[in-house]
Protein backbone atom coordinates (compact mmCIF):
# COMPACT_ATOMS: atom_id res chain seq x y z
CA UNK A 1 0.00 0.00 0.00
CA UNK A 2 1.28 3.37 -0.90
CA UNK A 3 2.27 5.67 2.05
CA UNK A 4 0.16 8.38 1.00
CA UNK A 5 -2.51 6.38 1.64
CA UNK A 6 -1.05 4.55 4.53
CA UNK A 7 -0.98 8.33 6.06
CA UNK A 8 -3.89 9.45 5.34
CA UNK A 9 -5.84 6.43 6.81
CA UNK A 10 -3.55 6.77 9.87
CA UNK A 11 -4.95 10.76 9.68
CA UNK A 12 -7.86 9.86 8.98
CA UNK A 13 -8.23 7.19 12.35
CA UNK A 14 -6.80 8.94 14.36
CA UNK A 15 -8.96 11.99 13.95
CA UNK A 16 -12.20 9.47 14.13
CA UNK A 17 -10.38 8.11 17.51
CA UNK A 18 -10.07 11.56 18.72
CA UNK A 19 -13.06 12.94 17.68
CA UNK A 20 -15.53 9.97 19.38
CA UNK A 21 -13.48 10.28 22.62
CA UNK A 22 -13.70 13.79 22.66
CA UNK A 23 -17.49 13.77 22.05
CA UNK A 24 -18.70 11.48 24.20
CA UNK A 25 -17.09 13.39 26.97
CA UNK A 26 -18.53 16.24 25.91
CA UNK A 27 -21.81 14.79 25.43
CA UNK A 28 -21.78 13.30 29.02
CA UNK A 29 -20.19 16.56 30.36
CA UNK A 30 -23.49 18.51 28.89
CA UNK A 31 -25.68 15.74 29.91
CA UNK A 32 -24.39 16.14 33.15
CA UNK A 33 -24.34 20.27 33.57
CA UNK A 34 -28.32 19.91 32.30
CA UNK A 35 -29.27 17.38 34.87
CA UNK A 36 -27.58 19.17 37.15
CA UNK A 37 -29.48 22.50 36.27
CA UNK A 38 -32.25 20.44 36.06
CA UNK A 39 -31.81 19.18 39.60
CA UNK A 40 -31.52 22.28 41.38
CA UNK A 41 -34.05 24.13 39.70
CA UNK A 42 -36.87 21.10 40.82
CA UNK A 43 -34.68 21.23 44.53
CA UNK A 44 -35.69 25.09 44.38
CA UNK A 45 -39.61 24.55 43.47
CA UNK A 46 -39.64 21.18 45.94
CA UNK A 47 -38.52 23.35 48.90
CA UNK A 48 -41.06 25.93 48.47
CA UNK A 49 -44.16 23.48 47.59
CA UNK A 50 -42.76 21.92 50.97
CA UNK A 51 -42.89 24.95 53.10
CA UNK A 52 -46.12 25.85 52.18
CA UNK A 53 -47.55 22.62 52.94
CA UNK A 54 -45.81 22.62 56.16
CA UNK A 55 -47.37 26.10 56.48
CA UNK A 56 -50.42 25.04 56.35
CA UNK A 57 -50.95 22.95 59.33
CA UNK A 58 -54.82 23.30 59.53
CA UNK A 59 -57.46 22.85 57.99
CA UNK A 60 -56.50 22.66 54.10
CA UNK A 61 -59.32 22.77 51.86
CA UNK A 62 -57.63 20.70 48.63
CA UNK A 63 -60.87 20.94 47.03
CA UNK A 64 -60.40 24.44 46.10
CA UNK A 65 -57.07 24.41 44.64
CA UNK A 66 -57.35 27.74 44.23
CA UNK A 67 -57.58 28.85 47.54
CA UNK A 68 -54.98 26.83 49.34
CA UNK A 69 -52.26 28.50 46.55
CA UNK A 70 -49.52 25.26 47.77
CA UNK A 71 -48.67 24.99 44.07
CA UNK A 72 -46.19 26.18 41.54
CA UNK A 73 -48.50 28.42 38.22
CA UNK A 74 -50.25 26.43 36.15
CA UNK A 75 -47.60 25.93 33.65
CA UNK A 76 -45.44 23.79 36.56
CA UNK A 77 -45.62 20.00 36.84
CA UNK A 78 -46.23 19.13 40.50
CA UNK A 79 -48.52 17.10 42.91
CA UNK A 80 -48.87 16.70 46.38
CA UNK A 81 -50.18 13.32 47.83
CA UNK A 82 -51.14 12.43 51.51
CA UNK A 83 -50.04 9.82 54.31
CA UNK A 84 -52.45 7.37 51.91
CA UNK A 85 -50.44 8.27 48.21
CA UNK A 86 -53.71 9.75 47.01
CA UNK A 87 -53.06 12.87 44.80
CA UNK A 88 -54.75 15.86 46.58
CA UNK A 89 -53.70 18.63 44.70
CA UNK A 90 -52.29 18.48 40.67
CA UNK A 91 -50.99 20.96 37.98
CA UNK A 92 -52.73 20.75 35.12
CA UNK A 93 -50.16 18.87 33.32
CA UNK A 94 -49.57 16.97 36.00
CA UNK A 95 -53.21 15.19 35.85
CA UNK A 96 -54.93 13.35 38.86
CA UNK A 97 -52.69 10.42 38.96
CA UNK A 98 -49.44 9.88 41.12
CA UNK A 99 -46.22 10.96 38.88
CA UNK A 100 -44.22 8.07 40.19
CA UNK A 101 -44.83 4.90 41.56
CA UNK A 102 -45.30 3.59 44.68
CA UNK A 103 -41.61 1.93 45.17
CA UNK A 104 -40.62 5.89 44.14
CA UNK A 105 -42.88 6.95 47.10
CA UNK A 106 -41.81 4.72 49.86
CA UNK A 107 -38.29 5.80 48.53
CA UNK A 108 -39.01 9.53 49.23
CA UNK A 109 -40.12 9.08 52.70
CA UNK A 110 -36.46 8.64 53.81
CA UNK A 111 -34.38 10.65 51.19
CA UNK A 112 -35.61 12.61 47.94
CA UNK A 113 -35.56 11.11 44.90
CA UNK A 114 -35.00 11.96 41.43
CA UNK A 115 -36.36 9.63 38.68
CA UNK A 116 -37.67 9.90 34.74
CA UNK A 117 -41.16 9.59 34.15
CA UNK A 118 -43.10 9.95 30.70
CA UNK A 119 -46.39 11.85 30.50
CA UNK A 120 -48.00 11.26 27.20
CA UNK A 121 -45.31 11.90 24.72
CA UNK A 122 -43.02 13.58 26.73
CA UNK A 123 -40.20 12.96 29.42
CA UNK A 124 -39.87 14.59 32.81
CA UNK A 125 -37.01 14.96 35.60
CA UNK A 126 -39.31 14.10 38.69
CA UNK A 127 -38.19 15.07 42.41
CA UNK A 128 -40.12 13.17 44.98
CA UNK A 129 -39.69 14.34 48.79
CA UNK A 130 -41.69 13.85 52.22
CA UNK A 131 -43.08 16.33 54.17
CA UNK A 132 -43.86 15.29 57.93
CA UNK A 133 -47.25 17.11 59.44
CA UNK A 134 -49.03 16.66 62.35
CA UNK A 135 -51.47 14.56 60.37
CA UNK A 136 -49.21 12.13 58.97
CA UNK A 137 -46.01 12.05 56.17
CA UNK A 138 -47.33 13.83 53.09
CA UNK A 139 -45.40 13.84 49.82
CA UNK A 140 -44.48 16.45 47.07
CA UNK A 141 -43.68 15.26 43.40
CA UNK A 142 -41.83 18.53 41.00
CA UNK A 143 -41.39 17.87 37.40
CA UNK A 144 -39.89 19.43 34.20
CA UNK A 145 -39.51 18.16 30.91
CA UNK A 146 -36.32 16.81 29.46
CA UNK A 147 -37.47 17.90 26.18
CA UNK A 148 -35.47 21.02 26.23
CA UNK A 149 -32.45 19.54 27.28
CA UNK A 150 -32.83 16.07 25.28
CA UNK A 151 -33.20 18.30 22.20
CA UNK A 152 -29.99 20.35 22.94
CA UNK A 153 -28.16 16.93 23.14
CA UNK A 154 -29.03 15.78 19.82
CA UNK A 155 -28.56 18.94 18.07
CA UNK A 156 -24.82 18.65 19.87
CA UNK A 157 -24.49 15.12 18.62
CA UNK A 158 -25.41 15.95 15.10
CA UNK A 159 -23.26 19.36 14.92
CA UNK A 160 -20.49 16.52 16.41
CA UNK A 161 -21.36 13.71 13.95
CA UNK A 162 -21.39 16.43 10.75
CA UNK A 163 -18.20 18.49 12.47
CA UNK A 164 -16.60 14.93 13.47
CA UNK A 165 -16.90 13.52 9.57
CA UNK A 166 -15.72 16.72 7.74
CA UNK A 167 -12.80 16.89 10.45
CA UNK A 168 -11.91 13.41 9.47
CA UNK A 169 -12.42 13.66 5.66
CA UNK A 170 -9.73 17.06 5.70
CA UNK A 171 -7.59 15.31 7.91
CA UNK A 172 -7.49 12.17 5.28
CA UNK A 173 -6.84 14.78 2.39
CA UNK A 174 -4.44 17.16 4.51
CA UNK A 175 -2.35 13.86 4.91
CA UNK A 176 -2.35 12.97 1.01
CA UNK A 177 -1.20 16.05 0.36
CA UNK A 178 1.18 16.58 3.07
CA UNK A 179 2.64 13.05 2.21
CA UNK A 180 3.12 13.42 -1.21
CA UNK A 181 4.56 17.37 -0.64
CA UNK A 182 7.17 15.34 1.95
CA UNK A 183 7.48 12.50 -0.64
CA UNK A 184 8.09 14.75 -3.81
CA UNK A 185 12.15 15.34 -3.22
CA UNK A 186 12.39 11.01 -2.45
CA UNK A 187 10.15 10.79 -5.96
CA UNK A 188 12.74 12.96 -8.11
CA UNK A 189 15.70 10.86 -6.19
CA UNK A 190 13.51 7.40 -7.29
CA UNK A 191 13.62 8.75 -11.00
CA UNK A 192 17.02 10.05 -10.96
CA UNK A 193 18.75 6.80 -9.87
CA UNK A 194 16.56 4.82 -12.19
CA UNK A 195 18.54 6.65 -14.72
CA UNK A 196 22.07 5.83 -13.76
CA UNK A 197 23.32 3.58 -15.31
CA UNK A 198 26.38 0.89 -14.51
CA UNK A 199 28.47 3.14 -17.03
CA UNK A 200 27.83 6.56 -15.25
CA UNK A 201 31.04 7.63 -12.80
CA UNK A 202 29.44 11.36 -12.14
CA UNK A 203 26.03 11.15 -11.51
CA UNK A 204 24.20 12.18 -8.37
CA UNK A 205 20.78 12.36 -6.73
CA UNK A 206 19.41 15.58 -6.54
CA UNK A 207 19.59 17.44 -2.96
CA UNK A 208 16.67 19.02 -1.93
CA UNK A 209 17.06 22.44 -0.60
CA UNK A 210 15.53 21.11 3.24
CA UNK A 211 17.57 20.08 6.04
CA UNK A 212 15.67 17.30 7.17
CA UNK A 213 15.77 13.62 6.94
CA UNK A 214 15.51 13.37 3.79
CA UNK A 215 18.08 15.69 2.48
CA UNK A 216 20.28 13.45 4.83
CA UNK A 217 19.22 10.77 3.35
CA UNK A 218 20.14 12.03 -0.52
CA UNK A 219 23.21 12.80 1.09
CA UNK A 220 23.80 9.32 2.53
CA UNK A 221 22.89 7.95 -0.77
CA UNK A 222 25.21 10.07 -3.06
CA UNK A 223 28.23 9.11 -0.95
CA UNK A 224 27.08 5.45 -1.20
CA UNK A 225 27.03 6.34 -5.12
CA UNK A 226 30.28 8.27 -4.54
CA UNK A 227 32.15 4.90 -3.17
CA UNK A 228 30.01 2.07 -5.75
CA UNK A 229 31.28 4.17 -8.68
CA UNK A 230 35.14 4.96 -7.42
CA UNK A 231 34.53 1.11 -6.67
CA UNK A 232 33.97 0.30 -10.15
CA UNK A 233 36.45 2.60 -11.49
CA UNK A 234 39.18 1.12 -9.43
CA UNK A 235 38.04 -2.33 -10.85
CA UNK A 236 37.96 -1.16 -14.36
CA UNK A 237 41.43 -0.20 -13.87
CA UNK A 238 42.49 -2.92 -11.91
CA UNK A 239 41.30 -5.29 -15.40
CA UNK A 240 42.89 -2.86 -17.51
CA UNK A 241 46.44 -2.70 -16.03
CA UNK A 242 45.67 -6.84 -15.35
CA UNK A 243 45.60 -7.38 -18.95
CA UNK A 244 48.34 -4.91 -19.21
CA UNK A 245 50.91 -6.73 -17.27
CA UNK A 246 49.63 -10.33 -18.62
CA UNK A 247 50.11 -8.81 -21.99
CA UNK A 248 54.01 -8.30 -21.97
CA UNK A 249 54.71 -11.77 -20.27
CA UNK A 250 52.30 -13.85 -22.76
CA UNK A 251 53.67 -12.22 -25.89
CA UNK A 252 57.40 -12.83 -24.54
CA UNK A 253 56.51 -16.16 -24.18
CA UNK A 254 54.36 -16.66 -27.64
CA UNK A 255 57.48 -15.09 -29.18
CA UNK A 256 59.91 -17.74 -27.53
CA UNK A 257 57.64 -20.71 -27.98
CA UNK A 258 57.62 -19.46 -31.93
CA UNK A 259 61.37 -18.91 -31.77
CA UNK A 260 61.58 -22.59 -30.66
CA UNK A 261 59.35 -23.75 -33.49
CA UNK A 262 60.92 -22.64 -36.49
CA UNK A 263 63.35 -25.31 -38.39
CA UNK A 264 66.93 -25.14 -38.18
CA UNK A 265 67.36 -24.20 -34.48
CA UNK A 266 70.18 -25.63 -32.54
CA UNK A 267 69.99 -27.29 -29.38
CA UNK A 268 71.81 -23.94 -27.88
CA UNK A 269 69.11 -21.62 -28.77
CA UNK A 270 66.46 -24.63 -28.44
CA UNK A 271 67.57 -24.61 -24.64
CA UNK A 272 67.34 -20.67 -24.24
CA UNK A 273 64.04 -20.33 -25.13
CA UNK A 274 62.76 -22.83 -22.93
CA UNK A 275 64.60 -21.13 -20.03
CA UNK A 276 62.93 -18.19 -21.13
CA UNK A 277 59.96 -19.29 -21.79
CA UNK A 278 60.23 -21.04 -18.29
CA UNK A 279 60.89 -17.72 -16.83
CA UNK A 280 57.89 -16.54 -18.25
CA UNK A 281 55.53 -18.77 -17.43
CA UNK A 282 57.05 -18.30 -13.44
CA UNK A 283 56.45 -14.75 -14.01
CA UNK A 284 52.86 -15.16 -14.72
CA UNK A 285 52.14 -18.10 -12.00
CA UNK A 286 53.28 -15.37 -9.60
CA UNK A 287 50.89 -12.82 -10.82
CA UNK A 288 48.15 -14.88 -11.36
CA UNK A 289 48.67 -16.18 -7.45
CA UNK A 290 49.20 -12.04 -6.70
CA UNK A 291 45.56 -10.91 -8.60
CA UNK A 292 43.79 -14.11 -6.78
CA UNK A 293 45.07 -13.08 -3.69
CA UNK A 294 43.94 -9.75 -3.93
CA UNK A 295 40.61 -10.38 -5.61
CA UNK A 296 39.78 -12.55 -1.95
CA UNK A 297 41.38 -9.47 0.14
CA UNK A 298 37.89 -7.50 -1.66
CA UNK A 299 35.76 -10.07 -1.02
CA UNK A 300 36.80 -10.07 2.66
CA UNK A 301 38.15 -13.70 2.52
CA UNK A 302 40.57 -14.38 5.15
CA UNK A 303 40.63 -18.00 5.14
CA UNK A 304 41.50 -19.46 8.56
CA UNK A 305 41.76 -17.42 11.81
CA UNK A 306 45.30 -16.49 12.48
CA UNK A 307 46.97 -18.82 15.48
CA UNK A 308 48.81 -16.85 18.44
CA UNK A 309 52.21 -17.71 16.51
CA UNK A 310 56.17 -16.26 17.87
CA UNK A 311 57.16 -13.85 15.24
CA UNK A 312 61.12 -13.64 15.34
CA UNK A 313 61.13 -17.16 13.68
CA UNK A 314 58.88 -15.78 10.68
CA UNK A 315 61.19 -13.19 9.88
CA UNK A 316 63.98 -15.05 10.08
CA UNK A 317 63.11 -17.55 7.44
CA UNK A 318 62.03 -15.09 5.11
CA UNK A 319 65.75 -13.32 6.01
CA UNK A 320 67.24 -16.58 4.87
CA UNK A 321 65.36 -17.32 1.54
CA UNK A 322 66.90 -14.49 0.43
CA UNK A 323 70.61 -15.19 1.69
CA UNK A 324 71.74 -15.58 -1.67
CA UNK A 325 70.44 -12.79 -3.72
CA UNK A 326 71.66 -10.48 -1.07
CA UNK A 327 75.08 -11.84 -1.20
CA UNK A 328 75.61 -11.42 -4.78
CA UNK A 329 74.72 -8.05 -4.12
CA UNK A 330 77.06 -7.07 -1.69
CA UNK A 331 74.31 -6.40 0.76
CA UNK A 332 73.17 -7.71 4.28
CA UNK A 333 69.87 -8.67 5.91
CA UNK A 334 69.78 -7.73 9.59
CA UNK A 335 67.31 -8.77 11.78
CA UNK A 336 66.44 -6.80 15.26
CA UNK A 337 63.23 -7.71 17.61
CA UNK A 338 62.49 -9.63 21.04
CA UNK A 339 62.17 -13.21 20.32
CA UNK A 340 59.28 -13.18 23.43
CA UNK A 341 57.49 -10.99 20.78
CA UNK A 342 53.93 -12.96 19.79
CA UNK A 343 50.69 -12.20 17.78
CA UNK A 344 47.73 -13.93 16.40
CA UNK A 345 49.50 -14.68 12.85
CA UNK A 346 48.78 -15.99 9.64
CA UNK A 347 52.57 -16.95 9.02
CA UNK A 348 51.84 -18.16 5.26
CA UNK A 349 50.46 -13.90 4.85
CA UNK A 350 52.95 -12.84 6.55
CA UNK A 351 55.59 -14.80 4.86
CA UNK A 352 54.18 -13.08 1.55
CA UNK A 353 54.21 -9.41 2.70
CA UNK A 354 57.63 -9.60 4.41
CA UNK A 355 59.06 -11.50 1.51
CA UNK A 356 57.55 -8.39 -0.85
CA UNK A 357 58.68 -6.01 1.12
CA UNK A 358 62.40 -7.47 1.60
CA UNK A 359 62.47 -8.51 -2.39
CA UNK A 360 61.83 -4.43 -3.03
CA UNK A 361 64.47 -3.46 -0.47
CA UNK A 362 67.33 -5.47 -2.15
CA UNK A 363 65.95 -4.38 -5.69
CA UNK A 364 67.04 -0.54 -4.35
CA UNK A 365 69.69 -0.99 -1.34
CA UNK A 366 72.99 0.12 -2.52
CA UNK A 367 75.88 -2.54 -2.39
CA UNK A 368 77.32 -2.81 0.77
CA UNK A 369 74.70 -1.57 2.42
CA UNK A 370 72.00 -3.38 4.96
CA UNK A 371 68.42 -4.29 4.94
CA UNK A 372 66.81 -4.17 8.16
CA UNK A 373 64.02 -6.17 9.57
CA UNK A 374 62.67 -4.54 12.83
CA UNK A 375 59.87 -5.79 14.98
CA UNK A 376 58.91 -3.72 18.28
CA UNK A 377 55.76 -3.57 20.52
CA UNK A 378 54.29 -0.12 20.41
CA UNK A 379 51.05 -0.08 23.20
CA UNK A 380 48.61 -2.56 21.59
CA UNK A 381 50.45 -2.98 18.04
CA UNK A 382 52.84 -4.98 16.83
CA UNK A 383 55.19 -2.89 14.02
CA UNK A 384 57.33 -5.10 11.57
CA UNK A 385 59.51 -2.33 9.34
CA UNK A 386 61.51 -3.39 6.26
CA UNK A 387 64.25 -0.33 5.48
CA UNK A 388 67.10 0.38 3.28
CA UNK A 389 69.51 2.51 2.43
CA UNK A 390 68.86 3.40 -1.22
CA UNK A 391 67.40 6.82 -2.48
CA UNK A 392 64.21 6.21 -1.15
CA UNK A 393 59.90 6.45 -2.80
CA UNK A 394 59.56 9.48 -5.01
CA UNK A 395 57.97 12.08 -2.89
CA UNK A 396 54.91 12.26 -5.45
CA UNK A 397 54.46 8.58 -4.92
CA UNK A 398 53.82 8.16 -1.37
CA UNK A 399 50.30 8.93 -1.33
CA UNK A 400 49.33 6.00 -3.97
CA UNK A 401 52.45 3.58 -2.86
CA UNK A 402 49.86 1.20 -1.76
CA UNK A 403 47.35 1.29 -4.81
CA UNK A 404 47.55 -1.58 -7.24
CA UNK A 405 49.83 -2.13 -9.98
CA UNK A 406 51.40 1.59 -8.73
CA UNK A 407 55.45 1.72 -9.70
CA UNK A 408 58.21 4.19 -7.77
CA UNK A 409 59.72 4.06 -11.60
CA UNK A 410 57.88 5.98 -14.11
CA UNK A 411 59.03 4.05 -17.19
CA UNK A 412 57.30 0.31 -15.43
CA UNK A 413 60.22 -1.54 -16.03
CA UNK A 414 59.73 -5.00 -15.80
CA UNK A 415 63.00 -5.78 -14.66
CA UNK A 416 63.17 -3.43 -11.47
CA UNK A 417 59.97 -2.32 -11.00
CA UNK A 418 57.98 -5.77 -10.46
CA UNK A 419 53.94 -5.67 -11.60
CA UNK A 420 53.47 -2.88 -9.38
CA UNK A 421 51.19 -5.18 -6.59
CA UNK A 422 53.84 -5.90 -3.82
CA UNK A 423 52.85 -2.94 -1.21
CA UNK A 424 49.30 -4.00 -2.47
CA UNK A 425 49.77 -7.42 -1.17
CA UNK A 426 51.26 -5.92 2.04
CA UNK A 427 48.25 -3.37 3.12
CA UNK A 428 45.67 -6.23 2.11
CA UNK A 429 47.96 -8.76 4.73
CA UNK A 430 47.81 -5.94 7.41
CA UNK A 431 44.11 -5.57 6.81
CA UNK A 432 43.54 -9.03 6.70
CA UNK A 433 44.91 -9.00 10.28
CA UNK A 434 42.94 -5.92 11.45
CA UNK A 435 46.41 -3.56 10.98
CA UNK A 436 47.35 -0.92 8.51
CA UNK A 437 50.39 -0.23 6.44
CA UNK A 438 52.39 2.94 5.85
CA UNK A 439 55.75 4.31 3.92
CA UNK A 440 57.62 6.66 4.23
CA UNK A 441 61.45 8.24 3.21
CA UNK A 442 64.29 8.23 6.14
CA UNK A 443 65.56 11.33 7.25
CA UNK A 444 68.98 9.49 6.71
CA UNK A 445 68.21 8.37 3.35
CA UNK A 446 66.38 5.20 2.09
CA UNK A 447 62.82 3.68 2.38
CA UNK A 448 61.01 2.46 5.28
CA UNK A 449 57.99 0.29 5.10
CA UNK A 450 55.97 -0.87 8.24
CA UNK A 451 53.19 -3.50 9.19
CA UNK A 452 51.12 -1.98 12.25
CA UNK A 453 49.02 -5.41 13.68
CA UNK A 454 47.34 -5.74 16.38
CA UNK A 455 49.41 -7.76 18.59
CA UNK A 456 49.05 -10.26 21.04
CA UNK A 457 48.89 -11.30 25.06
Amino acid sequence: MPIRIRLALLFATATLVLVSVSGTVFIRSLNHGLETSLDSGLRSRADTLVQHVKDAQAGIDFQDPGATHLLSPRDSVAQVLDPAGRVVESSEEAGRLPLVNRSILRAAHTAANFSDVTLGSEHYRVLTTSVRRSDGLWTVAVASSLEAANDAVERVKTGLLVGGSVAVLLAAIGAWYLASAALRPVERMRRKAAEISEHDATSRLPMPGTRDEIASLASTMNELLARLQGALVRQRAFVADAGHELRTPLAVLRTELELADRPNRSRDDLIDAIRNAALETDRLARLAEALLFLARADDGHRGLPPDIEPLLPILERSAEAFTGRAAARNVVVRITGDRTLMAPLDEHRIRQAVDNLVENALRFAPSGSEVRIDAIRKGSELVITVSDSGSGFPSAFLPYAFERFRRADEARARSDGGSGLGLAIVQAVASGHGGTASAENQPGGGAAVSLHLPAGP
